[in-house]
């Protein structure tokens, strides 16, 4: 995989998505501090849904399966939050939540091994590195999602930032196997966000 920085116009395309998904999580942020508890304005979700698409785009061109999965889950669920926030009360029945998840999988992995190309190095470990981690990444935002349909409202709960910072880690390590520095800068900054979040969220408590 290409470890310069703008190597094409692809790389302009990733460039664009991790930022989305950076200042996501800055305005994010900014609403936390300003709210004294973890807040989550219906802008995230927009951003979240641009940075997304633009990603998916990104990994098809890398033909790189595992941060494939990952964006294809997690678009679906920013849709559905977007929803949420401009129909409230409309939660889904936990039977449809649990059948659009399998549908979700089952297309991520029919693409992810369509798409994987040998030429990347991964040897088991790595696989099983870069797996482990985009399950926890997607997880966060399914556990988000079904705490969302239950309360029908949108909002991220404390499981979603532990499980962020876990799978982050594991896929941040994975990133610089990879050597991809859109990936690798994507991923950098995110344990600062979510330890403080948490932070954030353990004070408005006590």
């Amino acid at each position: 995989m290409s470890a310069t920085w703008f190597d094409s116009g692809w790389d302009w395309v990733g460039w664009i998505g991790i930022s989305c998904f950076f200042i996501r999580f800055l305005i994010q942020w900014i609403a936390s501090e300003r709210a004294g508890k973890t807040a989550t304005p219906q802008a995230f979700w927009w951003i979240s849904l641009a940075g997304a698409s633009l990603m998916i785009g990104y990994s098809l061109e890398r033909r790189e399966p595992i941060f494939l999965a990952g964006y294809l889950v997690t678009l679906a669920i920013y849709i559905r939050n977007l929803w949420i926030f401009h129909s409230p009360g409309s939660a889904l029945r936990p039977l449809a939540v649990t059948l659009t998840a399998l549908a979700a999988w089952a297309l991520l992995a029919t693409l992810g091994l369509a798409t994987l190309r040998p030429d990347h190095g991964n040897t088991l470990p790595w696989l099983v590195t870069g797996g482990a981690g985009q399950a926890l990444w997607s997880s966060r935002f399914v556990v988000q999602w079904m705490l969302s349909e239950r309360e029908a409202r949108s909002h991220l709960p404390e499981a979603f930032w532990w499980i962020s910072l876990t799978g982050n880690g594991l896929l941040l390590t994975y990133a610089i196997h990879l050597g991809d520095p859109i990936w690798i800068a994507g991923l950098a900054l995110g344990p600062f966000v979510q330890i403080r979040n948490l932070m954030i969220l353990y004070r408005a408590r006590a």
